[in-house]
């Protein structure tokens, strides 16, 4: 018995030193960033300015940067310096809710959609002429991106991919962003008009810049209410060359570019505010850290259209907008946080049992009614 007890314990001091050992060594692995998309299309034909130059940590808002903070940048608010190469479009990059660029090329069977449909509408207004604008890649919108790509030096392969898209996305900016603008001479605050889709910068106060932007589509509404500028990067590719997140509590939320600038102006994204780059590269520098942003004008108000079915997990205004109208109600929701929690499927089922209602701890329409939280158009 003394020699297994002997045995058992000398094998639990040889784990346990193996184990400190792999511990130095930098065991378990630390996780990796995925590797860099690389392009679909020729090689050589980057911009010179192809870069991605991170800076800061999403802390819980709006977000599309997720790798480590840069010193810096993340105090200061300021872009950091140029750092090497790096992909140009990368899921491990972005986290907020807009659509990612496809790589497009004219093979079978053909890609097809309304977004190709609006490219080549805005294709034809650059003038090259990809034909009809009947919402398929084919050989003639090839020749149409082909034409494009060799005006902007790059190779002239006819698909679009990261390095094309990126050369879209040059091509368009308000009057404001071409002509020498000096930064606000005071303190900036930003207004974003969901109806009107524009973006106003306030110096002190009062009216400086205003920008036409595209804002988030009724069933995915940008969040209305009182934020600030919590984290902002710059790189090229993805989701345009700048990005301002947002302090929402319940989603990654931001002011970023966009490399389909034909969308500027409507209300089509997951909740961003997407800006031409041009503009959002001359804002980037006005907005420190901090910078209060309101956003306002849903004509839906805090919900969305349609109104959705809301259960445990879901996030957004309109879970905000439940929250609060429980409390005013004199029941508790929990944080304010448009979070769908624990507490606040508590206070649901109370309130839908004082009303008579399916207890479910769900919100659906008859529970939306009672509540008082309609849609007016």
């Amino acid at each position: 018995m003394t020699n297994r007890r002997g045995l058992l314990l000398l094998l639990v001091f040889v784990l346990a030193g193996g184990l400190l050992a792999c511990i130095r060594a930098g065991w378990p692995p630390q996780a990796r960033p995925l590797a860099p998309l690389r392009s679909q299309e020729g090689q050589g034909d980057a911009p010179p300015d192809a870069q991605v130059l991170p800076a800061g940590k999403e802390a819980g808002a709006g977000g599309a940067f997720t790798g480590p903070a840069t010193g810096s940048a993340a105090s200061s608010g300021r872009a950091p310096a140029a750092a090497p190469a790096a992909s140009l479009s990368g899921p491990a990059l972005y986290a907020c809710g807009c659509d990612y660029d496809r790589v497009l090329r004219a093979e079978t069977p053909r890609p097809s959609g309304v977004g190709i449909a609006h490219l080549q509408g805005y294709l034809a207004t650059l003038g090259f002429d990809p034909g009809p604008a009947d919402g398929v890649y084919g050989p003639r919108t090839a020749a149409a991106v082909g034409a494009f790509q060799r005006s902007k030096g790059l190779r002239a392969d006819g698909v679009l991919g990261p390095r094309t898209w990126v050369a879209l996305g040059g091509t368009g900016a308000s009057p404001v962003a071409y002509g020498p603008v000096p930064p606000p001479p005071g303190n900036v605050e930003i207004v974003i008009d969901t109806v009107e889709c524009t973006l106003t910068v306030l110096s002190d106060g009062k009216p400086y810049k205003q920008f036409h932007v595209a804002v988030g589509k009724p069933s995915t509404p940008s969040p209305q209410g009182q934020w600030k500028v919590a984290s902002k990067g710059a790189w090229s590719g993805g989701f345009g060359t700048r990005w301002m997140g947002l302090d929402v509590p319940w989603g990654k939320y931001g002011i970023h570019g966009t490399n389909k600038p034909w969308y500027i102006g409507d209300a089509v994204s997951g909740g961003c505010i997407r800006m031409f780059n041009h503009d959002v590269e001359l804002i980037f520098e006005w907005v420190p850290l901090g910078t209060p942003v309101v956003i306002c004008g849903n004509p839906f108000g805090p919900l969305r259209n349609p109104r959705r079915e809301m259960g445990p997990g879901e996030r957004g205004t309109d879970v905000l907008a439940v929250q609060r109208r429980l409390r005013m109600l004199g029941l508790d929701p929990g944080p304010e946080n448009g979070m769908y929690e624990q507490p606040t499927i508590d206070a649901v089922k109370a309130f839908q049992r004082s009303r008579g209602i399916r207890v479910t701890g769900v919100v659906t329409p008859d529970t939306y009614d009672a509540l008082g939280l309609y849609l007016f158009e």
